[in-house]
């Protein structure tokens, strides 16, 4: 039962930072190839920027065979390192644009393009059947 939810919330939160990850790299493109500026598709990222750690921390917790703690331990802290990671890299990706704007477009674009790559792998993992790691242990 609990592999099934796990395998649920994953999916679901994969989606969510597909959608918004797209939704953030949409915004990019068309802010600087239209020079519009479109702040639903940034509320709409916003999901997936928040959707696409938390999916992380669901996806290393079933990843490996540990105690519980261990596993959501794990999942917590690869959460919160990956997201500042991911958020340092969009900001240095940012620093090629002009300040206002464009910077701040850049950046949410880049942490939606990140995002958008992490639940498409995710999904994938899911639709190979090769999460959550199986209880089943080789003899040695």
């Amino acid at each position: 039962m609990a592999e099934k939810v796990g395998r649920v919330a994953l999916g679901v939160l994969s989606v969510l930072a597909v959608l918004g990850g797209g939704a953030l790299v949409v915004m990019v493109i068309v802010y600087f190839g239209a020079s519009e500026y479109v702040p639903e598709l940034n509320e709409i990222g916003g999901w997936g920027m928040l959707a696409g750690p938390v999916a992380l921390a669901v996806y290393t917790a079933g990843a490996f065979e540990a105690p519980l703690v261990a596993r959501v331990s794990a999942g917590i802290g690869l959460m919160l390192g990956t997201f500042a990671a991911s958020t340092l890299v969009a900001h240095l990706v940012s620093l090629t644009a002009d300040r206002g704007g464009p910077r701040g477009n850049l950046e949410d674009g880049t942490l939606g393009f990140l995002w958008f790559l992490a639940g498409a792998f995710f999904l994938w993992r899911l639709a190979l059947r090769r999460w959550p790691v199986s209880e089943v242990r080789s003899p040695r």
